[in-house]
């Protein structure tokens, strides 16, 4: 099976890529469901309307790549864990989608068996231009949820146990993607110049 062109890997990836992007902004919806949800729910039972027992008894594990906290919540879910992981996710879900487009543009190139066109190196700085604002978005987001609860105590009943981990392989698929960006460049660059040869 060929690489490039229709009916070649590339054209399947193309394929696979739409259904990403679907999924993406079904996930990007959810997200923001969920958002108007709690802030529904959390001004509901401010003002009394719900007991403030619907949100009591949850637990679970919040693990981003870089601080995991496990925690088991008596008094509901507090908005000192639930702003920073909407954050968290929406930040993942939209720097996904952004990846997802580029990526889809670049496969359509592939397809058309035009790899070394002009745009698909911008693509590609735009993709790691991207991941690296969503691994630096997630370190804020975790310092956040750190100074929300140093400035506001631990929520009741909760547990804290906070690992820090750097991903060394989104770091490294990073400089790859730096590489491979400026090698499209410096193809289409050279496909101009024998264009202009000939």
């Amino acid at each position: 099976m060929k690489a490039l062109g229709r009916g070649s890997i590339a054209s399947y990836l193309e394929i696979a890529l739409n259904v990403v992007w679907v999924v993406l902004w079904i996930a990007f919806g959810a997200v923001i469901l969920g958002a108007l949800a709690y802030v529904i729910v959390a001004a509901l039972v401010s003002s009394g309307v719900l007991p403030a027992t619907i949100l009591e008894g949850s637990h679970g594990r919040m693990d981003n790549g870089i601080v995991r906290a496990s925690f088991e919540l008596d008094a509901g879910l507090a908005w000192q864990l639930v702003v920073p992981t909407l954050l968290a996710a929406l930040v993942a879900v939209a720097g996904g989608l952004i990846i997802v487009r580029r990526l889809k543009r670049l496969f359509e190139s592939f397809r058309s068996a035009e790899p070394f066109r002009k745009e698909n190196a911008t693509h590609l700085r735009v993709i790691w231009v991207t991941m690296i604002v969503i691994e630096l978005s997630r370190y804020g987001l975790m310092a956040l949820t750190g100074a929300l609860i140093a400035a506001f105590g631990e929520p009741p009943g909760t547990d804290w146990k906070f690992s820090v981990n750097v991903n060394l392989m989104t770091w490294a698929a990073i400089l790859v993607l730096i590489v491979l960006a400026e090698v499209f460049r410096e193809g289409a660059r050279l496909r101009e110049e024998q264009e202009l040869t000939i």
